[in-house]
């Protein structure tokens, strides 16, 4: 019975260490897309998203407002702020109409990431089938990447812009409302 047991252990053995696997290289681009997706997801998931959704909410509550109540005749100086603001849109409307997706196609990645390492690490994973696997996760890593970056971008400018306005902004909005209730 001992000896079944060693024969079986020594045979196991030889299978795992004659199955599949990758090459250095192909290890070494796979710990390096790795750390990418995990930096972007880190990122992604560091993001205070109640404050994002109250920055975007905040700003889209006031465009509407200027857009669609302030009616009379200001003075150009205002209006150019008041524009300002509202030209914030963009940067807003990207975060808000994208911040959730990207966290989520973030998450997801960084998953698939952990099932690949997974895989590669219990030796299921074949050289030529590595290159597939790979050049599908380099591909979703290169769309989240530039996503990320988009947002990253929007989020650092709409938020200095908006901070910079938003006291103006008030303010103006305020007498608005002040002289309507005359």
């Amino acid at each position: 019975m001992k000896n079944s047991i060693v024969i079986l252990l020594i045979f196991s053995s030889f299978f795992v260490a004659c199955g599949p696997k990758i090459n250095s290289n192909q290890q070494d681009s796979l710990q390096q897309l790795t750390s990418k997706v995990d930096s972007v997801a880190q990122f992604l998931n560091a993001l205070d998203s109640i404050e994002l959704t109250r920055l975007t909410d905040s700003f889209f509550e006031r465009k509407n407002f200027i857009q669609s109540q302030m009616v009379d005749t200001l003075e150009p100086a205002i209006i150019f702020k008041l524009d300002a603001f509202v030209q914030l849109r963009k940067e807003m409307g990207f975060i808000r109409g994208e911040y959730f997706t990207i966290k989520t196609e973030a998450n997801i990645l960084k998953q698939q990431m952990v099932d690949l390492n997974h895989d590669v690490s219990k030796r299921l994973v074949e050289e030529k089938q590595f290159e597939r696997y790979y050049a599908l996760e380099k591909a979703n890593y290169d769309e989240l990447s530039m996503a990320n970056n988009q947002l990253k971008a929007a989020v650092e400018q709409g938020t200095i812009q908006y901070n910079g306005l938003i006291g103006e902004i008030d303010s103006v909005i305020t007498a608005y409302k002040a002289n309507l209730n005359e």
